[in-house]
């Protein structure tokens, strides 16, 4: 299926503000639709229309489009155009492999580098987790492990390090935000996190490292059944 005009109206899109050029702009809003899950897996990106819904021409948004497959949340596709990849159980497993270990090596650094500011924002971000949790709000819990995940990332110290962990998660983001409504995901989620935090406020790099893993292992070990309950 091809992105309807209408989608203007479901991302915000519009003229981009005074100090942002078409081409980010464009750039800027697809991806956070893709992200958001407004432009679902298996959609069609179609420039001509959104060429027309944007009312600028089709270059900035082939750039655009260009910056999202380099990502791997576009994929140009011969006969169909632009879609958003559908991601499969195989691939899936994957990512969450590179996530393992990446992640691992990011909250190991964050443990032993540990930013005067991340133990607070840590904190601040488990009780929320702990609040969600007991809600039962699967937005919010989504939006909160998010957090956490960048925050310790963001807190490792190492960019390029940081802009690849921030690739492979946009890459499964649709898989994530399906996880979080599995049954029991949420508190195991909650526990796990809640030990990782633990270790990087003892500043204690490899219990972080094996916490991350554990943490990560098990979203992986739930895959099949995260995949299970989107076909049936």
């Amino acid at each position: 299926m091809s992105v309807p005009v209408d989608l203007a109206m479901r991302v915000s899109l519009g003229m981009p503000p005074v100090r942002e050029t078409v081409g980010a702009a464009a750039y800027r809003l697809l991806r956070d639709g893709i992200l958001r899950g407004h432009i679902p897996m298996g959609t069609r990106i179609n420039e001509l229309e959104l060429s027309g819904a944007w009312k600028v021409s089709r270059t900035p948004i082939r750039d655009a489009l260009r910056r999202l497959e380099a990502e791997g949340l576009v994929q140009a596709v011969p006969g169909r155009g632009v879609i958003v990849p559908r991601i499969s159980l195989g691939e899936a497993d994957e990512l969450y492999e590179l996530r393992e270990v990446l992640e691992a090596r990011a909250a190991r650094r964050a443990a032993e580098r540990a930013p005067s500011d991340l133990h607070g924002r840590l904190s601040a971000l488990i009780k929320a987790f702990g609040t969600a949790l007991k809600q039962n709000d699967v937005e919010r819990l989504n939006a909160v492990d998010s957090d956490l995940h960048t925050a310790i990332s963001a807190a490792s110290g190492n960019a390029r390090l940081e802009r690849s962990i921030d690739t492979i998660r946009a890459q499964v983001l649709q898989v994530r935000l399906r996880t979080m409504r599995q049954r029991g995901r949420p508190a195991k989620s909650f526990r796990e996190m809640a030990k990782l935090t633990a270790a990087i406020h003892s500043r204690n790099g490899t219990r972080a490292e094996a916490a991350m893993r554990e943490h990560l292992s098990s979203l992986r070990a739930d895959l099949p059944s995260v995949f299970q309950a989107v076909e049936a």
